[in-house]
C-alpha cells in the first residue's frame, strides 16, 4: 500500500494553496488545499501524523486546535458545526441551527433529526447540555472551561432542543464553540463510566470509530456506518501518529509513511510549498507570544514590558529560529479581517530600550528575568538571549518545561515570561479569553479598565462598526501596555501528498477527516 502511494506521490503534479470555501450537501466546508480532481473516492486507509498525542480521548480534554489532535476529536465525536471563512458565517453539520433572539443573551441549539452515536443510543439535547456542564466543571481540568463559563445556565426543551442562558450577551458565541471540545459531543454513558473506558471505547457521532489506541504509537479507526452524512466518510479507516520533531513529521510525509499531516511550523510549511506538496494555512490574528507576567517584578513596571519589546529583532528571530519563512505580526489583526488597522505592534528600537532600560536601572531595578520555554521553543529563547546581550542593564535566564508543569505554572503565576498563543479569526472569544481582567485566560494578569471596556463592548456589540471601534481601542492599548509580545503569526496549517483529495480545515485550523480521500 505504501509503495504505491510512494509512485502517487513521485507523479502528482505540484498543487497550488487555494483557501475557499464550498458548500456540499448536508456538510459544508472551509478552508482547503487543491488535491486531486474528479469525484470523491470510496475506501482506503488515511494515514495521518498530529503534532502530539492525546493524554486522553475525553472530548472535554481533547485540544481543537490545528497540529494537536483534532482530526481525532473530529473523527470520534463529529463537530455541532463549524465556521465558513468565504460568508463569515456559521455553518451546521450535527447541529441544524444556533441562533439568538436577543443580541446573544440566550440561544437555542436545535440538533439534527434522527442522529444516533455510534453505540446506536440517540445524539440529543441532553447529551449537548452533559457535556458542556462537563466542561464547565472545574473536576474536569478542560482546557476551554473559559469558554464554556459563559454559560450561566441550560435547558433542555425537548430531544432536539436546548435553550442556552449566558451569562452576559455573547453574540458571536458560536465561534466558542467551534473553536474548542465544546463542539465535540460524546455519550454521557460512556463518559460516566470513567476514564478508563472513554479512553477504550468512547462512544461519539462522528464519522469514525475506536479500533485500537496503541500509546505512543498509533491510534486507529475506522469508519462509522452510522453517521449521518452518507456517503462520508471516504475513507475506510484512519491511522493517526504523533511525530513531535518537525524533520521527522516531514521526511515521513515525503517517504509515503504519511498522507497528511497537521503541521504548526512555517519551516516545513516553506518546505512542503517549495517541494510542490499540497500546503495550506488558514489566517489568523495575533500569533505565537511571550506572555510577561505584569503581576510581580519585574513586569509589573510597564517600562519593563516596553523595554523587553522595542529591544526585539522580530526578523531577526525569524531568521535564527524558522530560516526566515515564519509570517510575522506587525499587527494585532490579519489584514484578511474586517478589524484589521494599521495599528503596528511594538516595533524594535533599542535606542529607546537603552533608554528605559537605563532609566530602570538608575532607580535599582535592573531587568532580569527567566523565559519558561518548551523543548521546542527553546531556540526562540536562545536568539532573545543573543538580541538582550547586546544591551546593558538586562539579564535573561531560560528554563525548560514541559506542557505537564504547564497547568500548575499557570495557576501559580510562577513565571517572569511564559511561551503562548493568542490566536483567532474573529476576536471573539480568544481576545476577551486571552486579556481580559476578569478572565481565568488572561495568563499576564494585566488589568487595564479602557481594554476591559473595549473588550466587553466587542464582545457584546452587534454592529460591525461598534466591534471595529471596540477593537481598535484594544490594539492601541495592546501597543501602550505590552502584557504580551507577538512574534510570530500562528502557523495553523496542513500539508500532504498530491493524492489526497477533500482537505478541508475550520475554526483554528481544525481538520475535518470525513471529507478526506486517496486517489488510487
Amino acid at each position: 500500500m505504501i509503495s504505491k502511494r510512494r509512485a502517487l506521490v513521485a507523479g502528482a503534479a505540484a498543487a497550488m494553496l487555494m483557501l475557499s470555501a464550498c458548500s456540499s450537501g448536508n456538510s459544508t466546508d472551509s478552508a482547503s488545499t487543491s488535491g486531486p480532481s474528479g469525484e470523491a473516492v470510496s475506501g482506503g486507509t488515511g494515514l495521518i501524523i498530529e503534532q502530539a498525542e492525546p493524554r486522553s480521548l475525553d472530548p472535554a480534554l481533547i485540544s481543537n486546535s490545528w497540529a494537536n489532535s483534532p482530526v481525532l476529536g473530529n473523527a470520534l465525536y463529529g463537530t455541532l458545526m463549524i465556521d465558513n471563512p468565504e460568508t463569515g458565517g456559521i455553518d451546521f453539520k450535527l447541529a441544524e441551527d444556533f441562533s439568538s433572539a436577543d443580541a446573544g443573551k440566550t440561544f437555542t441549539l436545535t440538533l439534527r433529526d434522527g442522529v444516533q452515536f455510534s453505540d446506536g443510543s440517540p445524539f440529543d439535547a441532553a447529551a449537548v447540555k452533559f457535556g458542556w456542564d462537563r466542561i464547565k466543571d472545574r473536576a474536569t481540568a478542560s482546557p476551554d472551561i473559559t469558554q464554556a463559563s459563559l454559560i450561566e445556565s441550560s435547558q433542555i426543551i425537548d430531544g432536539r432542543t436546548l435553550q442556552v442562558t449566558l451569562v452576559e450577551p455573547v453574540p458571536n458565541f458560536a465561534n466558542a464553540i467551534l473553536q474548542t471540545g465544546m463542539n465535540w459531543i460524546a455519550s454521557p454513558a460512556s463518559l460516566q463510566a470513567g476514564q478508563q473506558a472513554i479512553d477504550s471505547n468512547p462512544i461519539g457521532a462522528g464519522p469514525f470509530t475506536l479500533e485500537q489506541w496503541s500509546r505512543q504509537d498509533v491510534i486507529k479507526l475506522t469508519r462509522n456506518d452510522k453517521y449521518y452524512d452518507a456517503p462520508r466518510p471516504y475513507l475506510d479507516k484512519l491511522e493517526i501518529r504523533a511525530i513531535t520533531d518537525a524533520d521527522q513529521r516531514y521526511n515521513t510525509l515525503v517517504s509515503g509513511g504519511a498522507d497528511l499531516a497537521l503541521e504548526g511550523v512555517w519551516t516545513n510549511i516553506d518546505k512542503a510549498k517549495n517541494a510542490g506538496l499540497q500546503n495550506a494555512v488558514v489566517p489568523l490574528g495575533g500569533g505565537t507570544t511571550m506572555v510577561l507576567n505584569s503581576t510581580k517584578a519585574p513586569f509589573d513596571d510597564p517600562r519593563a514590558r516596553k523595554a523587553f519589546a522595542l529591544a526585539l529583532d522580530l526578523d531577526g528571530i525569524n531568521n535564527a529560529v524558522y530560516d526566515g519563512t515564519a509570517k510575522l505580526p506587525h499587527t494585532l489583526f490579519d489584514e484578511s479581517s474586517p478589524f484589521y488597522k494599521n495599528i503596528s505592534l511594538a516595533g524594535e528600537d533599542r535606542a529607546e530600550a537603552q533608554r528605559l532600560l537605563d532609566e530602570l536601572a538608575a532607580e535599582g531595578k535592573p531587568l532580569n528575568f527567566t523565559m519558561s520555554l518548551y523543548p521546542a521553543t527553546r531556540a526562540v529563547g536562545e536568539a532573545i538571549q543573543t538580541q538582550l546581550s547586546t544591551l546593558n542593564n538586562v539579564k535573561v535566564d531560560v528554563r525548560t518545561i514541559d506542557l505537564a508543569q504547564v497547568g500548575q505554572i499557570m495557576a501559580k503565576k510562577d513565571y517572569d515570561t511564559l511561551v503562548s498563543t493568542v490566536a483567532f479569526s474573529d476576536p471573539e472569544p480568544r481576545l476577551w479569553s486571552s486579556l481580559h481582567s476578569d478572565s481565568a485566560g488572561n495568563t499576564s494578569g494585566i488589568k487595564d479598565p479602557e481594554m476591559d471596556a473595549a473588550l466587553e463592548a466587542g464582545r457584546m456589540a452587534t454592529d460591525p462598526a461598534e466591534r471595529a471601534a471596540a477593537y481598535e481601542t484594544v490594539q492601541k492599548r495592546l501597543v501602550e501596555l505590552n502584557p504580551v509580545i507577538f512574534y510570530t503569526r500562528a502557523a495553523p496549517g496542513v500539508i500532504a501528498n498530491g493524492n489526497v483529495g477533500g482537505i478541508r480545515q475550520y475554526g483554528m485550523g481544525s481538520v475535518l477527516p470525513e471529507t478526506l480521500w486517496i486517489q488510487k
